[in-house]
């Protein structure tokens, strides 16, 4: 079975929202990723860190996603994720990392 694809990015904004009070459903957003690259996160990680030496602080399994349509961030993707403990403390390597971004296939 072929590993899912993780995503690592470098989040001081804190732009994310819970998108269900009742659940640990939330977004992140407005990543610069090609379509390609957020259809095959989906069911992959998100973690999110801040800085590329530090352990992430928040993330989880990645159920989907959607474009913003309007504004400063018009064309960029907003990830929804089901947030887990598991996705805290989680380091990675150095190379890879492309300023804010880092993928692991």
């Amino acid at each position: 079975m072929e590993a899912a694809m993780q995503i690592h990015l470098i989040e001081k904004e804190l732009r994310f929202t819970r998108t269900d009070k009742t659940s640990q459903n939330w977004e992140s957003g407005y990543w610069k990723v090609s379509i390609e690259v957020a259809e095959g996160l989906i069911g992959g990680d998100i973690f999110l860190h801040k800085a590329q030496i530090k352990p992430s602080y928040f993330g989880g399994k990645i159920t989907g996603y959607h474009i913003q349509t309007t504004g400063e961030w018009q064309g960029r993707v907003i990830f929804h994720f089901t947030a887990t403990s598991e996705h805290k403390g989680v380091k990675t390597s150095q190379p890879g990392w492309g300023m804010e971004k880092k993928i692991v296939r």
